[in-house]
């Protein structure tokens, strides 16, 4: 016969794994970072929530979590939206194509990406270089 001890033993040990499961499934989930240094930079690694693009010839990869516009001040860029970052297609078309190629397999492989970025675009983090992460 199962003691009461036994049994509490069995539903704390279910309790700390479902609370595990649960925050380490947003442990990865983050906000992009700010730096001051090389000039200021930010930098996200993460999932790409979205991709858009529009005719306006811009780009938008949307973060997991928003940055806000006081973090950004931290590299010295001004932004009005801290959700995205953004390129403008016609400044480097050919990077353009990379860029969204790489996020694309990305989000459909979902795997991390780390991001840099620098300056301003629309209001948006400006980014300028992306790494794709290996498969898990």
């Amino acid at each position: 016969m199962i003691k009461l001890r036994e049994i509490m033993n069995i539903k704390n040990i279910l309790l700390l794994l479902c609370v595990t499961l649960l925050v380490s499934g947003n442990a990865h989930a983050a906000a992009p970072s700010c730096h001051s240094g090389s000039g200021g930079y930010c930098q996200y690694t993460g999932k790409v929530k979205r991709l858009y693009v529009n005719t306006g010839n811009i780009i938008l990869l949307y973060f997991e979590e928003s940055i806000t516009p006081a973090d950004a001040a931290v590299a010295g860029v001004t932004i009005t939206n801290g959700g995205a970052t953004a390129f403008n297609i016609a400044t480097n078309p050919e990077f353009a194509k990379m860029f969204y190629s790489t996020a694309l397999a990305a989000q459909a492989s979902n795997r991390n990406v780390t991001i840099q970025m620098r300056g301003n675009q629309s209001g948006y983090l400006k980014f300028d270089r992306i790494w794709l992460s290996a498969s898990e």
